[in-house]
């Protein structure tokens, strides 16, 4: 068989590691392994050696070297199952070597599963608890039972689980055995997943990367990245998807960090530039590890975890160690307050907190009345159930009677609206209430339905309706619904010619960051306009029109505390007469 040759014009197998043979020499030592109850993968190694030599020296590509090792174990595990089948009558002077059997693969089994059940088990409570707040009833109950039924599961394989009583020792059979495996492998990963994913997002990242790092490697895979990676590439960017390019990126990455000396500002600048230029070298490396052919990532295997590693590492050092230098910088208006930015919107986040939600554990029994005794015996016994309040999901999408089509403002409404420096819009029968955020961005605020709308300031519209509420609706000429990313802050280029929008630390024309900044703005929106319905929703009640207004106006003087309090860090003051 001719030697198929590699991109660079050599043997495609001088870009393989020993590393990455090794690997897979151990995957394939634990599948003979698994197909003989009481061999170990130890013992199975020097079979595997020469299985995988004689398929690599074979193989005409990378590719075909995977493919045929693939078809190979697939063809070993059939034939090993036609022979399982075809012993079904067995003599009983073989019952001991074949209690022998089951006992090794039930062993086998909980090797291989154990630290995932008990993971499971010790985090379950908690992943359903949040999953009801987060996601509702119905999920928290399949993910409940997924974890009741694993619990079990563990059981029946032996697995000690803390404080929970072992089941009397069980004699399974193989049949129960290769059940009980086939469902461990459909449903254990799934569910550890979710758990993770609410218990530790830095394992669960970890794992992603792994598995992310998994599928790139197949050449398939590779080629369809490596191309959509060149196509999107400008041709006068520098980047380069080269191996060449990987090992220097590599080395930047790894470089030691100055340990500054005490009370040295210039070392304090020089390690954080340091670990700034590790920051921009390991997000580069990123990029060119997924450009990469399938054989060139081979020599660099695990490197997306090794990315973010070092990521996380130097972003947490310079926000801890560093921040002090970044405080100068910030810009700040003649008040000394920081000067509001576009991406503060998505940048800062509103958190809606249910006041009416508070721990019995934090009340001091002093400050408890007859009358709210009764109440707090529920709320113990929702905390007791580990089941939230009745009311903790509620959700109302619409104003019922605020500001709806055709009513008038409540009367203590417009003297709030001035306090916070928000203006009573109105077009025709529909009424918003507009915020606006320095010359950053402006938020419309909706009724019916309950809706808020975050956008890039329109330095001309606010022109036109003023800046000022002077206790007085102010009339907009007709409807519009601009784009989000309208009357971006534009500044000259260097040629005079052309307007550039700058924003997110970069400077661009409007068409190549409109679209960008438009989906971080959608994504503000939908954040406030959760927290503006949880508001309505903790005041949705009241007999009469009158009182509902009264609450739902409640509501929305609480939103937009909630609003000034997260775009202003919590300086906000109320503005007076």
């Amino acid at each position: 068989m001719s030697e198929a040759a590699s991109p660079t014009g050599g043997d495609w197998r001088q870009s393989i590691t020993q590393s990455y043979r090794s690997g897979e020499v151990r995957s394939i030592a634990e599948v003979l392994a698994s197909l003989e109850p009481g061999a170990t993968s130890a013992s199975k190694k020097m079979l595997a050696m020469k299985f995988e030599d004689s398929i690599f020296k074979a193989a005409s590509s990378m590719d075909d070297y995977r493919k045929t090792i693939e078809k190979r174990i697939k063809r070993l595990k059939k034939h090993y199952a036609k022979q399982q089948a075809a012993s079904g009558g067995v003599s009983e002077e073989n019952a001991d070597l074949i209690r022998e059997k089951e006992l090794l693969f039930q062993k086998a089994i909980r090797d291989e599963y154990s630290a995932k059940l008990i993971y499971i088990v010790q985090h379950a409570d908690r992943a359903v608890q949040i999953t009801r707040a987060t996601a509702g009833d119905q999920k928290a109950k399949v993910l409940h039972d997924h974890c009741d039924t694993l619990k079990k599961r563990a059981l029946q394989l032996g697995v000690k689980l803390e404080g929970v009583a072992p089941l009397p020792k069980l004699n399974h059979d193989m049949k129960f055995l290769t059940q009980l495996k086939a469902a461990l492998d459909a449903i254990v990963d799934t569910v550890r997943s979710h758990v993770v994913k609410i218990e530790d997002l830095n394992l669960f990242l970890e794992e992603q990367l792994s598995s992310a790092d998994k599928k790139l490697i197949k050449s398939e895979n590779s080629a369809i990245l490596h191309k959509i990676l060149l196509d999107a590439t400008d041709a006068d960017d520098n980047t380069q998807f080269t191996a060449e390019q990987m090992k220097l990126l590599t080395q930047l990455m790894n470089v030691p960090t100055p340990i500054p000396r005490r009370n040295q500002d210039a070392d304090q600048v020089r390690a954080a530039l340091s670990r700034i230029e590790k920051i921009r070298a390991s997000t580069q490396a990123i990029l060119t590890y997924c450009g990469l052919t399938s054989e060139e990532k081979a020599s660099f295997p695990g490197s997306l975890n090794k990315c973010s590693a070092i990521l996380k590492e130097n972003l947490y050092a310079l926000e801890k160690e560093h921040s002090h230098l970044f405080e100068d910088l910030e810009e700040k208006d003649n008040d000394g307050n920081p000067i509001i930015k576009l991406e503060d919107a998505w940048n800062k986040h509103m958190q809606y907190v249910d006041q009416s939600i508070q721990s019995v554990a934090d009340m001091d029994d002093d400050d408890i009345t007859a009358e709210e005794e009764p109440a707090r015996k529920r709320q113990r016994k929702d905390q007791e159930t580990n089941s939230p309040p009745v009311e903790t999901n509620k959700m109302v999408i619409s104003a019922r009677v605020l500001l709806t089509p055709g009513r008038k403002p409540i009367y203590t409404l417009m003297p709030e609206l001035k306090k916070k420096n928000a203006i009573l819009i109105r077009n025709g029968p529909v009424s918003s209430i507009r915020m606006e955020f320095g010359t950053a961005f402006e938020m419309t605020i909706y009724f019916k339905p309950l809706l808020v709308l975050i956008r890039a300031m329109n330095k001309e519209a606010t022109a036109v309706t003023g800046t000022t509420c002077s206790g007085m609706s102010a009339i907009s000429g007709g409807i519009q619904w601009p784009s989000l990313y309208q009357g971006l802050n534009t500044v000259e280029s260097t040629d005079s010619k052309q307007n550039l929008v700058s924003v997110l630390g970069v400077s661009g024309t409007p068409a190549t960051l409109g679209p960008i900044i438009a989906k971080q703005l959608e994504y503000a929106s939908a954040q406030a306009t959760h927290v503006l319905r949880k508001c309505f929703a903790e005041r949705a009640n009241g007999n009469s029109d009158f009182e509902i207004e009264i609450a739902e106006a409640s509501a929305l003087i609480k939103f937009m505390r909630i609003v000034r309090s997260t775009y202003h860090n919590g300086k906000w003051v109320d503005v007076e007469d």
